[in-house]
């Protein structure tokens, strides 16, 4: 078979899936008004019509998704819990058709995890990207994290950390970390190292923003941990409001870029109101 024909093979399968995908769009029409995203075929379907190219129309899928985040981005407009159903029916397509693309588990991450808060989907997700993906260290590290931090599952993030670390060319510092996981402590500073991993690795310009808002909002509260941890050994207890600027622990209070305010706990841990999340937006 020709080049010429494969190829026109390919522009015909393409633009036949892109019609379908459009037939079943306008059908949904009345879904469509109420949630106001987009709809994903089922994975059976989208091999099928891939006709073998499931590369192509992982990315033709990918761009649409990407499209989408930034248009919600650029309205302002804070995604519907049908949004994010739209979201993860779509990384779990793209990855069902290309599991060794990696963009959508880092978006999957970014977004899953810090800005929904469901962190079952993201290392649902993550894991097939550990299957497939055995040689990249990042994506057992992400899983790993996920269950520390955020599912406050010790022992599994100490498993997928440790794991990470046996990847050839994984950080140094992993195997440090396997182990403070395993022995809980110091959540804001690792949450900082993973922020500042990720940013170095994602090119994704809306994920890259979500994430420097996170990292700044985390610098803030570490900084406060660690000037409360100074007045305790000082004074033999933890500090009332205004104490740690008005006895020169701080300079000021570092700024919430959420619009919240700081809370402290008994425990000597800090939190904002805004729990991270913008509190102005509708």
């Amino acid at each position: 078979m020709s080049r010429a024909l494969v190829l026109l093979i390919v522009v015909f399968v393409f633009a036949s899936y892109i019609a379908v995908f459009d037939v079943m769009w306008k059908e949904r029409a009345q879904i469509r008004l109420e949630t106001k995203s987009g709809y994903v075929l089922p994975s059976q379907f989208n091999r099928i019509l891939s006709f073998g190219n499931k590369g192509l129309l992982a990315d033709f899928q990918f761009l649409k998704l990407t499209t989408f985040l930034g248009e919600r981005s650029l309205l302002g407009r804070k995604l519907t819990e049908e949004d994010w159903r739209y979201f993860v029916s779509s990384v779990d397509s793209i990855t069902d058709l290309d599991p060794y693309f990696v963009d959508p588990y880092f978006l999957a991450e970014g977004f899953l995890t810090w800005e929904t808060g469901k962190f079952e989907d993201a290392n649902r997700l993550l894991k097939r990207g550990v299957q497939y993906r055995d040689w990249d260290w990042r994506l057992p590290y992400f899983v790993g994290f996920n269950y520390f931090y955020f599912l406050h599952d010790y022992e599994k993030g100490a498993e997928y950390v440790m794991k990470a670390a046996q990847i050839s060319g994984s950080p140094d510092f992993l195997p440090t970390l396997a182990s403070r996981l395993a022995y809980y402590g110091g959540q804001s500073r690792t949450a900082v190292l993973f922020i500042k991993g990720m940013l170095s690795e994602t090119t994704n310009v809306h994920l890259r923003q979500a994430l420097t808002l996170r990292l700044q909002a985390l610098e803030g509260a570490v900084m406060i941990e660690g000037a409360i941890q100074k007045f305790k050994a000082d004074y033999g207890r933890l500090p009332k409001k205004g104490e740690l600027v008005s006895a020169g622990y701080l300079k000021k209070m570092p700024v919430d870029p959420y619009g919240g305010e700081w809370v402290l706990n008994k425990e000597g841990r800090v939190f904002s109101t805004s729990k991270f999340t913008k509190i102005n937006q509708k």
